[in-house]
């Protein structure tokens, strides 16, 4: 009797976790059914595919994203649960974005209006909040100020890649980091204003730069000690990526 109870309580607790894994606050779920309907009337759509009721470290990632996304007005993220058993729901649909085995969960797919393919962020790929957010600020036109950044030399940066003019930017980022008081925003500035002056050295400095610290940080060959600093200018190059115009 008591083995009965305990497995009806067990069954209830799974019943309850397993809800409150479906549904993410800040994310819609669908289906194979309405999926190019919906996607189609959006400019950016961030989705998941995933396990029905996904756990660990990656979707607590996702999850936080979300959340801190939600009310974003320029971006709709979406969670599709794939069943390996019983109709196999959603399998076919993930198999059009190269998601063909459960070895493949989860990834991640930033669907663009305007381009052909979705960009991808895979399994095998470093899931963070941080590289999440990276992935969605490098491929889309949503502005998103990564940790470490300063919202007022973003907007600098992005005019800085697009302008004829590059070093009436470098003055106004030089009289505008002379405002600061706090020293990780002095630190922060000094970092752009570096990045500027060195892409007026050599005009592939901040991709070829970008490139490299993003490959260290994801071998996660960077010592402890280090991997702050170097994120937070990996961060600040990414500001540089122009926003996208609108198609």
């Amino acid at each position: 009797m008591q083995n009965k109870i305990f497995l009806c309580v067990t069954i209830v607790m799974t019943a309850l976790c397993r809800c409150s894994e479906a549904n993410i606050k800040g994310a819609v779920i669908l289906d194979e059914h309405n999926f190019d309907k919906v996607l189609s009337k959006f400019e950016n759509v961030l989705v998941k595919f995933d396990a029905v009721y996904p756990f660990g470290e990656k979707h607590d990632a996702f999850k936080t994203v979300a959340e801190e996304l939600k009310d974003a007005n320029d971006l709709l993220i979406v969670t599709i649960g794939i069943k390996d058993f019983g109709d196999h729901d959603n399998q076919k649909l993930a198999e059009r974005f190269g998601i063909n085995t459960k070895k493949d969960w989860p990834s991640l797919r930033l669907f663009i209006k305007g381009e052909e393919e979705p960009f991808s962020l895979n399994r095998e790929d470093v899931w963070s909040v941080n590289e999440i957010k990276k992935f969605i600020r490098e491929y889309s036109n949503v502005y998103l100020g990564l940790p470490g950044c300063l919202e007022k030399f973003d907007k600098f940066a992005i005019e800085f890649s697009a302008a004829k003019d590059k070093e009436a930017i470098i003055e106004n980022a030089e009289k505008e980091a002379e405002t600061l008081q706090a020293e990780a925003d002095i630190k922060a500035a000094n970092t752009y204003i570096k990045f500027m002056k060195k892409s007026l050295e050599n005009e592939s400095f901040i991709e070829v730069e970008r490139k490299r610290l993003n490959k260290i940080l994801k071998e996660g060959k960077v010592k402890t000690d280090k991997k702050e600093n170097m994120q937070l200018r990996a961060n600040i190059l990414t500001s540089f990526i122009p926003i996208k115009a609108e198609l």
